[in-house]
Order: C-alpha cells, then sequence, then structure tokens
C-alpha cells in the first residue's frame, strides 16, 4: 500500500513554494515558477508522487485558481483552499516546534502540509 502523501502549496512572487509530507516526515521542499511551464512540471510532479495527494493551498486569488486549473488533472485529488484566517486558525492547532522547523521561505507551505496531514 502506497502512503498517503500530502502537500502544502504557498504562492511567494512568482513561484510557488511546496512542501511534501509522507509517514509523518517533511520529505521535500520545492519551487516551482508560476508560468505555464513551471504549473505543467509542478501537476507532474505531484502526479508521479502518490496515488491520492491531498493538497492545502492558501487561497491567494486569482494565482490560487489558475494553480487549481493544473492540479485538476491529477486522478484522486483532494484540494482545500484556506483563507488567511483559517491558516492563522490551523496554526493555534499544530505543535509549536512545526512552525520554526522549515527554511524561512517556506514555512507557511510546511504549516499547510501539516495541516493537510492532520485535517480529516
Amino acid at each position: 500500500m502506497t502512503p498517503q502523501t500530502y502537500f502544502g502549496l504557498d504562492n511567494d512572487e512568482n513561484a510557488w513554494l511546496l512542501v511534501q509530507r509522507s509517514e509523518g516526515k517533511t520529505v521535500f521542499f520545492r519551487r516551482f515558477n508560476n508560468t505555464m511551464e513551471g504549473l505543467n512540471e509542478l501537476s507532474k510532479f505531484i502526479k508521479n508522487q502518490c496515488e491520492k495527494p491531498r493538497i492545502y493551498i492558501k487561497s491567494s486569488g486569482s494565482a490560487a485558481l489558475s494553480l487549481l486549473k493544473y492540479l485538476c488533472g491529477i486522478p484522486d485529488i483532494e484540494v482545500m483552499f484556506v483563507s488567511q484566517a483559517g491558516f492563522k486558525q490551523y496554526q493555534t492547532c499544530l505543535p509549536k516546534s512545526i512552525a520554526g522547523n522549515s527554511k524561512e521561505t517556506f514555512c507557511e507551505a510546511e504549516i499547510l502540509a501539516n495541516c493537510a496531514e492532520r485535517m480529516i
């Protein structure tokens, strides 16, 4: 059985920051350009990682909706958009050590990946 894989995606200027979690561990950090080529690469990367990905994205307006267009090509995908208020609420539910473990630029993407892993 393939372990469930969780992703957090955060928009940083002209790129999407991806954090992948599997079996309770953060296993991957990567940046994908917010271009047609970069979004295609992101979609292919996620498809190759697992069968049923769960992705949390902090809602960032039209950029998040554009990303969704590319992610819809992934079979059995589950995507959750998180508002800024929801994101702050999720942070209060996570252990304090999680927010401080990641690289500065990937911190919010890591928190989103942790939320994806913990939410039912």
